[in-house]
């Protein structure tokens, strides 16, 4: 017993050290990442988001993560827990004939983060649209809108968290972004919703979309959701006990779990990505 504890204790050690060593690269290749993770709900997209959020923010540089899914989820992965409502305040838009909801005054979208996303730890900002049941608002949805369409913050990476399905991504949610992570768990189930969302490569030209394997016990699946799919494994996230432990405990796991496999593996994903010279979309 104290061997295998021993060999656990030292895996853990070795897994922390290339996480680590990520970091060391990515700080002497600073390249910014504007990314939106999509997904079925329950896949662990929330948690692979807030995860590269806060790897991101590691290297020294800003980060704003946008959860734009109306259920719980980013919050608690980025660190800050339950938060009663981080939406934009509602008297920001207004009702006008004949345009529908807009801004009632010209503000930027820098203005906004600076005035109203939440400090995270290691320096990300957070803001999101309003939750369910009773937070969608439509002035707050107009604002939170706007930060999407127009952030252009110069040094600033953003992360995004799309609402589980294909709706949000064919509306324009994700438009900020250069890159689209299709989470997908290695299930038939899963794999007919990630039929769906690859669509999403269609409606996007420009975007680099690629998959991330969630929760991964045994790699038979993953290559069948490769064949199925015809797009790129960006990473493989291992199924990893102390992960759900955190994520039920409503903690972010890079806190609670930070020498965990799957932390490790999304510290990888965000090298690669960030290491990537590829600029042209793959589907």
């Amino acid at each position: 017993m104290l061997k295998i504890e021993h060999v656990h204790r030292r895996s853990k050690r070795r897994l922390a050290a290339l996480t680590a060593c990520s970091l060391a690269f990515l700080r002497q290749r600073i390249v910014l990442m504007r990314i939106a993770f999509v997904g079925k709900g329950g896949n662990g997209k929330s948690t692979i988001a807030g995860t590269s959020a806060r790897l991101l923010a590691r290297e020294g540089q800003p980060v704003l993560a946008l959860d734009v899914d109306t259920l719980p989820g980013l919050a608690f992965s980025v660190g800050l827990g339950g938060i009663p409502d981080a939406g934009l305040p509602e008297e920001l838009a207004e009702r006008q004939e004949g345009k529908g909801w807009v801004m009632r005054d010209e503000v930027s979208a820098e203005t906004l983060v600076e005035r109203y996303a939440l400090a995270a730890p290691d320096g990300v900002r957070f803001l999101q649209l309003g939750k369910l049941p009773g937070q969608v608002r439509p002035g707050s949805t107009t604002a939170f809108r706007h930060v999407i369409e127009s952030f252009r913050a110069p040094g600033w990476s953003v992360v995004g968290d799309l609402a589980a399905g294909t709706r949000q991504g064919f509306f324009g949610w994700a438009g900020f972004a250069s890159m689209l992570a299709i989470v997908v768990e290695p299930t038939q189930a899963a794999l007919l919703s990630a039929r769906r969302l690859r669509r999403l490569a269609e409606t996007m030209p420009g975007t680099r979309v690629g998959l991330v394997i969630n929760k991964v016990r045994n790699d038979t699946r993953t290559r069948d959701i490769q064949a199925a799919l015809q797009l790129p494994v960006w990473a493989e996230v291992p199924y990893d006990e102390e992960v759900a432990d955190a994520e039920r405990a409503g903690l972010a796991p890079i806190d609670a779990a930070p020498g965990s496999r799957s932390v490790a593996a999304i510290a990888r994903l965000v090298l690669d990505l960030r290491n990537s010279d590829a600029e042209e979309p793959t589907a």
